[in-house]
């Protein structure tokens, strides 16, 4: 069987190391590329030391675009937005999928507010399908360029998606502690490891730019104006992992066995989102693409706990699910296997 041809930008970041692990194991996928700016000429292991044996390949400095079929962006926010108009015109038929946020909100107007920098490349958000294949699959099986949705936005638009559609409005509120690995390969004093160890923080509460992302395929779910999102993120001391837990006010009249019933429908068919009948354990969904989802209805309020794994289902694992629903294979191909456990 011929397969396709895929490059990554940003080959040494947490996604890109990602990205290789898992397209390694794709039956339909060759990886003929990988950039760093940091490793150029040098073997993937020197930056994902977990490849050491699994792969021959080495960084380059730059993909050649007329010989790959697909590209994943898995560079910093902004990059994508500066290069993907010069990477179009040059292979138009070359399909794009962009892990940053560069492409996720289709109003321009929000990214100085929300990514504090105004958009390169306006003319491109309305064409780029949001990867969130559970809530998106239609538009993703038509697209060529997709906008991989950011981590936090994954757990919590899963956790709230079947609300949103099924009529639910109001003001979420949403916990949401997340692994270091999130904050990418180089420390900062806020980010790095060893303060975040034995140690929680809160941080950008209520600003955290995930929160119009949710909130825009939520509105599209619903059909109108729809949840709006208080969004608490929280530093946690483990390397990988999302664990959102989101409150709603249950609409007058609702029943516990209507709300299940709504996330029944949703997810029946979708393969990585599990509905648990306990709250979810971050040990069970890490190095999956899995999505477990705990409903529960207690005194008049909704409470949703989703978990995942933010570099898998967050991140790398979403994009190359978005690849398979792109090109009309089993969204599953290349990451049928479990996670971790413990």
């Amino acid at each position: 069987m011929k397969k396709i041809k895929v490059g990554i930008e940003g080959g040494a970041g947490f996604t890109g190391g990602e990205l290789i692990r898992l397209l390694l194991s794709h039956p339909k996928v060759e990886i003929a590329a990988a950039t760093s700016s940091t490793f150029p000429g040098q073997p993937v292991f020197l930056a994902h030391p977990n490849l050491r044996g699994r792969t021959s390949l080495s960084f380059t400095r730059k993909l050649d675009y007329a010989k790959l079929d697909c590209i994943f962006l898995a560079g910093g926010h902004g990059d994508a937005m500066s290069n993907v108009p010069a990477i179009i015109a040059e292979t138009p038929r070359l399909r794009i999928i962009d892990l940053s946020g560069d492409f996720r909100l289709r109003d321009e107007a929000l990214y100085p507010v929300w990514y504090t920098r105004k958009h390169k490349a306006p003319e491109l958000l309305k064409k780029f399908a949001y990867g969130l294949v559970e809530l998106n699959r239609a538009e993703i099986a038509k697209a060529r360029l997709i906008a991989n949705p950011g981590c936090f936005a994954t757990a919590t638009a899963l956790a709230l998606g079947p609300l949103a559609k099924g009529g639910v409005v109001g003001v979420v509120s949403v916990t949401a502690i997340t692994g270091s690995s999130g904050s990418g390969v180089n420390p900062t004093p806020i980010t790095h490891h060893p303060t975040r160890h034995s140690n929680l923080k809160a941080y950008k509460p209520f600003t955290h730019q995930h929160i119009p992302e949710v909130e825009q395929i939520l509105e599209r779910l619903a059909g109108k104006k729809a949840l709006k999102l208080s969004l608490v993120p929280i530093s946690g001391p483990f390397s990988r992992g999302i664990y959102a837990v989101c409150q709603v006010d249950l609409p007058k009249g609702w029943t516990a066995e209507k709300v299940k019933d709504l996330y029944a429908t949703a997810y029946k068919g979708s393969s990585f989102v599990r509905l648990v009948p306990e709250p979810p354990s971050l040990n069970a969904v890490n190095g999956s693409n899995h999505c477990d989802v705990f409903v529960t209805v207690q005194e008049g309020r909704i409470c949703v706990i989703s978990a995942i794994d933010n570099l898998v289902k967050g991140a790398s694992g979403q994009a190359i699910q978005n690849l398979n629903v792109m090109l009309g294979w089993d969204e599953s191909v290349g990451l049928e296997a479990a996670g971790t456990y413990p």
